[in-house]
């Protein structure tokens, strides 16, 4: 059982394990959510924030703020990506977590991790290396 690297954004995970050979990694999972790339105007719009309660000036009122739907795309996003962790490391294919993430996808994918799955955190690092070829991100990782 080795551990599991995930190199991540708000709109690409690659899910990758140490290897034994030439390559420094074995893919594991690639998860793409094109949505949130996509403008919000594209996605469609929430309603304005809106105030729920008793009514008729009777009772306490509570303010529904609006959501962002471009934030609700990430954290749809982050959701998928943390049950393929969590599956992982319930199923027992992986020992141990190390999270590259963008800021603030990191935040939102620990977020929605399950509670075995966030023990099993070993190292968090704050960058997009979504872009990075397997060996150049395992040259940067090892500083």
């Amino acid at each position: 059982m080795k551990n599991w690297l995930v190199v991540a954004n708000a709109a690409r995970a690659r899910v990758l394990e140490a290897a034994d050979g030439a390559e420094p990694y074995v893919h594991v999972a690639d998860l793409v959510h094109p949505q949130s790339r996509q403008k919000g105007v594209e996605l469609g719009d929430d309603r304005a924030g809106r105030v729920s309660g008793a009514g008729h000036g009777l009772g306490s009122a509570q303010y529904i703020p609006r959501t962002d739907v471009r934030e609700r795309e990430h954290e749809r996003f982050a959701r998928e990506v943390a049950a393929v962790l969590d599956d992982g490391v319930a199923a027992g294919r992986c020992a141990g977590l190390v999270l590259v993430a963008s800021n603030p996808f990191l935040g939102e994918l620990k977020a929605h991790l399950g509670a075995q799955a966030l023990k099993s955190v070993l190292r968090t690092v704050a960058a997009d290396y979504t872009t990075l070829a397997d060996d150049e991100l395992a040259q940067r990782l090892r500083t």
